[in-house]
């Protein structure tokens, strides 16, 4: 059962990354996984084939999300070796309180919890393709709500707010899934996202100080377990019952509405083309 349905997960070896990994693999499914931490996907595989004792069907690549060159090249030898996918599940994501560039210069939380997503996935749609009843499923958040995007300070080059760009990125992920549904119209793959929930993880403890504090005393007062804040991901990755259903936002396995300017189709072109542009300046 699901034995060639082969997953692709990123961010999968802390928090409901980890989580969604473990439950999908009892469910029978093929696992492609993808993270920067190598040993730390030696100990999911680990715990992984403790649930299915099967080596092959968990495969590993090593990648930084961040540095968009590696996803090019991960991408590239995903393809190599899956030239059918049925799920992309991209989960990699951070909060970053003090501004921060990657190694090509671009602003961390926009790198990681945007770029990586457009990239990862537009790289990988030919493998989606393929399969035929593919799904696209990308982990947003509520705290999309309240922001709108200003593509003069997409970097947060002025005033910068670690907790205002995390907003923005998640609301570039709804903005990305919609107009990326809209692209897909006439194809067999599907392309939603999600509120995970406010989970309990490892989320924001790479930061330090008064941000590190606030972040994990709100997670112990107020926090949803890892394996609640999974099941949506889970849910959107594996269940008959969202079968043909795209261009949706989900919170605890029910489609919502987003924030009302989450669906301006315009502003969500203008991010797909501006993203394009950015890219295309950092490969070239």
């Amino acid at each position: 059962m699901n034995q060639n349905q082969w997953i692709c997960i990123t961010g999968c070896t802390d928090g409901i990354g980890r989580i969604s990994a473990l439950e999908l693999a009892k469910k029978g499914y093929p696992l492609v996984l993808v993270a920067r931490n190598s040993q730390k996907l030696e100990n999911l595989k680990k715990e992984l084939l403790q649930i299915r004792n099967e080596p092959d069907a968990f495969v590993l690549f090593v990648c930084d999300l961040s540095i968009l060159s590696n996803v090019r090249s991960t991408s590239q030898e995903i393809l190599n070796r899956f030239p059918k996918l049925y799920c992309l599940l991209n989960n990699a994501g951070a909060f970053f309180q003090e501004r921060t560039l990657s190694a090509e210069g671009k602003e961390m939380t926009y790198a990681l919890n945007h770029l990586h997503y457009f990239l990862l996935t537009n790289s990988l749609l030919p493998a989606l393709q393929a399969f035929g009843k593919a799904r696209i499923v990308n982990v947003a958040s509520r705290a999309h709500k309240g922001v709108e995007l200003d593509f003069q300070n997409i970097e947060g080059e002025r005033l910068y707010s670690g907790w205002k760009q995390y907003q923005r990125s998640k609301l570039m992920n709804i903005y990305f899934t919609y107009h990326l549904a809209e692209r897909l119209k006439g194809t067999s793959v599907t392309a939603n996202c999600l509120h995970p929930g406010f989970v309990k993880t490892k989320f924001g403890w790479n930061n330090e100080g008064l941000a590190k504090l606030l972040v994990t005393w709100g997670q112990n007062l107020l926090a949803i377990s890892e394996e609640e804040g999974a099941k949506t991901s889970v849910y959107l990755a594996s269940s008959a019952e969202v079968d043909g259903i795209t261009g949706k936002y989900f919170v605890k396995c029910k489609p919502e509405r987003s924030s009302k300017v989450s669906y301006d189709s315009a502003i969500a072109k203008e991010l797909w083309e501006h993203s394009e542009k950015t890219l295309k300046a950092i490969l070239a």
